[in-house]
């Protein structure tokens, strides 16, 4: 029997997304930290809603298939799932086939926003437990292959999915669990920019849906840092299967119980303590930058003047002369990095500092 439960997600404000620029202040598009289709960093406010503690598991569909006939996944011997894997989340499953389940469940897919704050809280962290990575608070599990294909022969471990709920560590700030890792979990949106996003991407349209919170997969090829985090986005056609893709439910709070919940962050309040935020953060950047360009641009100047005089001395020394312009032009280029990290973040300062100017 599933151990399932929804977990009650008070109404107000969270910091979403995430912003290349916050980290960097530079021309790159995407980190370790964030990427491009993560921006703007913003507030957004939600009513209060319910998301299922765990994804939904092999248990819990097949008492859906069992009540609807709908059809099982594919690797469902005889439309029966393995009885060893009863607790773990279920795979193979289109976002028609959650969609379907949700429905019969009285539930529905959480929107990204909805996914999001169960998984970060209202501070913006990069992971659910706190903004230190620790692949030990992940959700997959770690056994010898020799269990699984007796044909390999091979010692090296087979990463997988885990049990619900078996990684109490990476619990989200609300007590939600699995959302870093397991499986990628259908979410009711379309890949889509935010508002306030100016990146280009031609994956965007209403062709793929997001999928959020990493799988069992990155544990396997060690990116599990980046796609982990609470703000990262995938997406993937509604008809897509895989084995590293399931889902959890979402509810609607009934409108009587609305009216008597009180906002656990106001959406001004969390706007003004991001934008003072990013404006520290750029303020830094700036400094860095000016001070990283200025150190740079004297290297290159010495090693110009060394490059000088080694070209002036007998043909012995030219390939030193040449070895100097290369290692200056080198320096050149980093001052001129920093110069455009400083111009960039000088401009996002500005348009940043102004409406809190303007508002004083």
């Amino acid at each position: 029997m599933s151990k399932n439960e929804l977990i009650f997600i008070p109404p107000g404000a969270f910091i979403m997304g995430s912003d290349v620029e916050s980290f960097y202040g530079t021309i790159i598009t995407s980190s370790v930290h964030a990427k491009s289709d993560e921006a703007p960093t913003q507030a957004v406010y939600l009513e209060a809603y319910y998301i299922d503690k765990y994804p939904v598991t092999n248990a819990e569909y097949g008492e859906f298939i069992a009540a609807t006939n709908h059809p099982p996944p594919r690797h469902w011997d005889g439309g029966i799932y393995p009885a060893s894997l009863a607790n773990h989340p279920v795979v193979y499953v289109s976002w028609h086939d959650a969609q379907a389940y949700s429905q019969w469940a009285g539930k529905r897919l959480p929107t990204e926003a909805e996914w999001e704050k169960a998984a970060r809280g209202v501070d913006g962290r990069i992971y659910p437990w706190g903004n230190k990575f620790y692949s030990s608070k992940c959700s997959f599990s770690i056994m010898p292959r020799s269990l699984f294909d007796q044909r390999v022969g091979s010692s090296a471990p087979l990463v997988s999915t885990a049990p619900v709920g078996s990684s109490p560590a990476g619990a989200s700030p609300y007590g939600v669990f699995d959302m870093a890792g397991n499986v990628w979990e259908w979410t009711s949106d379309w890949y889509l920019p935010y508002a306030g996003n100016i990146a280009k991407n031609r994956d965007y349209g209403e062709k793929e849906k997001v999928i959020r919170g990493g799988s069992w997969l990155e544990g396997k090829d060690e990116t599990l840092r980046v796609y982990t985090r609470c703000a990262n986005r995938l997406h993937a056609p509604p008809n897509y299967k895989a084995n590293n893709i399931g889902f959890r439910c979402a509810k609607d709070v009934p409108d009587e119980v609305k009216a008597q919940l009180k906002s656990q962050m106001q959406l001004q309040d969390l706007s003004n303590y991001l934008q003072e935020q990013k404006i520290q953060h750029l303020r830094q950047v700036l400094k860095l930058s000016r001070a990283g360009m200025a150190k740079s641009l004297g290297i290159a100047i010495v090693l110009g003047i060394g490059t000088s005089y080694a070209f002036g001395r007998p043909d012995s020394t030219a390939i030193l002369g040449i070895i100097l312009a290369v290692i200056s032009a080198g320096f050149a280029f980093t001052a001129g990095v920093n110069f455009w990290r400083q111009m960039k973040a000088a401009k996002l300062l500005q348009r940043l500092d102004k409406p809190k100017r303007q508002k004083i």
